[in-house]
């Protein structure tokens, strides 16, 4: 299992959400929504539900950010309710983030779910194109060891966007596989397809042009980038500063080691619009 335990940030967002019973209908909407149904969940915080899938009481755990589901239940809420949109200079709106990271059937994919690993090869793999099963996503113990270098409320909303954006490429028949090489000095990387902060509207993230100039399309890491960019930049101002703060460093150590081509882009530089 996954070191159990919440860093600083992972606190502040915890001390934002009601619990449970406060606020039934959000953890009931994030299950559903974002399909946490998977048994894998059970040990990791996400309680025993009987057939019929209603939590055993005195098994809810759902609220306990110490463990993966309950870190799971701060990136969604990040993901649900930090951007402010800002029209203008804001790259994608939130709802565009929203739909392309939850697990329904939308403009952006087909339906899939989140299974938990209790693994340490990486942070997260979405697996497409199943034969004769529903798609997944799993997230791993990176994602959640307390201390570690991913475990970030910022950076699992971003990479959960991220993941989301593997089952957009397979819905519109494009090759989800990562780059090497190149400007790329971690493990694995994508292309960065510069545009300006108004080229997409708002709600049309899940479009792409590839005859426009510049041309409109996304890899999985610029989705990941430009959420935290503007999370960085763009959130509301009860999100605590250690959250911006977060996504910001995550994002611009992602634009200096994820991308083939040279970027110049750094979270806090003005943007084209």
């Amino acid at each position: 299992m996954c070191i159990d335990g919440m860093g600083m940030v992972d606190l502040a967002v915890n001390r934002l959400i009601p619990a449970p019973s406060q606020w039934p209908e959000f953890y009931d909407w994030a299950h559903t929504t974002f399909d946490l149904s998977d048994s894998s969940w059970t040990p990791a915080g996400g309680g025993v539900r009987d057939i019929f899938g209603q939590l055993i009481p005195g098994t809810d755990e759902r609220w306990n950010g110490s463990k993966p589901y309950g870190k799971m239940i701060h990136a969604i809420y990040l993901l649900t309710y930090a951007l402010r949109d800002e029209y203008r200079p804001q790259w994608h709106a939130r709802a565009d983030y929203l739909e392309a990271a939850r697990a329904t059937d939308n403009a952006y994919h087909g339906p899939f779910y989140l299974r938990f690993l209790s693994n340490s090869d990486g942070e997260a793999k979405a697996e497409t194109g199943r034969t004769a099963a529903r798609d997944r996503t799993n997230y791993q113990c990176p994602l959640f060891d307390v201390g570690g270098c991913s475990d970030d409320p910022a950076n699992r909303a971003s990479v959960i966007a991220h993941e989301g954006w593997h089952h957009w490429q397979y819905k519109y028949r494009w090759v989800g596989t990562h780059l090497t090489g190149g400007k790329i000095t971690q493990l694995e990387g994508d292309f960065y397809y510069r545009h300006n902060s108004g080229d997409f509207d708002f709600g049309q993230l899940w479009k792409y042009d590839l005859n426009s100039r510049p041309m409109r399309f996304h890899s999985p890491y610029q989705i990941a980038v430009e959420f935290d960019a503007d999370l960085a930049e763009f959130s509301f101002g009860w999100i605590p500063i250690s959250i911006a703060q977060s996504a910001r460093a995550f994002g611009n150590t992602r634009l200096g080691s994820q991308f083939f081509n040279a970027t110049s882009y750094r979270i806090g530089d003005p943007r084209p619009f």
